[in-house]
């Protein structure tokens, strides 16, 4: 007789087996538990740009710069778009939040629900955009390293479930952001 057909054996093996399928299944139900909370999670997508606004009859020269900032919903979740904000620091982060009550210009403004693929984009013309940054510079200049604290600044949202977002700003909108802050710095220099 072969010694593979022994019972004994054989019951080592159908045990083995069956430890191996009841380990299977308790994996299966792990990574679909994890997937269908996966499916539940805000995903947010931000983007700080400069847009330019060309009307009829004008040229790229002629138009209107503005600042935007768009939040799309890229997750399955429906999300609530509460406030605008900026993040500040690299150990040490802060977050300032940015008023959107006074807004002159007609743009769509926080909070609204963004469903799977919607989005919010809140637009502003550059003038304004410079002027409210005033108490954002402040920020910055108060860090005990104000370069480092400008170089990690960030635009976002933040949900009502209290979540954020972040993004990195674009090339335009960064060049703006160090042209004050260059300003602002020189104009709190002592003077010789």
């Amino acid at each position: 007789m072969c010694p593979l057909l022994n019972p004994e054996i054989r019951q080592w093996l159908d045990i083995g087996a069956e430890c191996l399928t009841a380990v299977g299944t308790v994996g299966a139900v792990i990574v679909a538990l994890y997937l269908s909370r996966k499916d539940r999670r805000e995903k947010i997508s931000v983007s700080a740009a400069i847009h330019y606004l060309v009307g009829p009859e004008q040229t790229l020269a002629d138009s209107i710069r503005l600042y935007g900032l768009k939040a799309t919903n890229v997750g399955f979740a429906t999300v609530t778009v509460q406030n605008l904000c900026w993040r500040v620091g690299v150990f040490w982060k802060k977050v300032l939040y940015v008023n959107t009550s006074g807004l002159e210009w007609p743009t769509e403004r926080p909070p609204k629900t963004l469903r799977r693929g919607d989005w919010l984009t809140v637009q502003l013309p550059q003038e304004q955009f410079i002027g409210g940054l005033t108490f954002l510079l402040e920020e910055i200049s108060k860090h005990p390293f104000p370069t480092l604290a400008f170089r990690s600044l960030r635009a976002g949202v933040e949900t009502s479930t209290k979540k954020r977002f972040f993004a990195r700003p674009n090339w335009d909108v960064a060049k703006i952001l160090r042209e004050q802050f260059d300003t602002s710095r020189k104009s709190q220099s002592p003077r010789r």
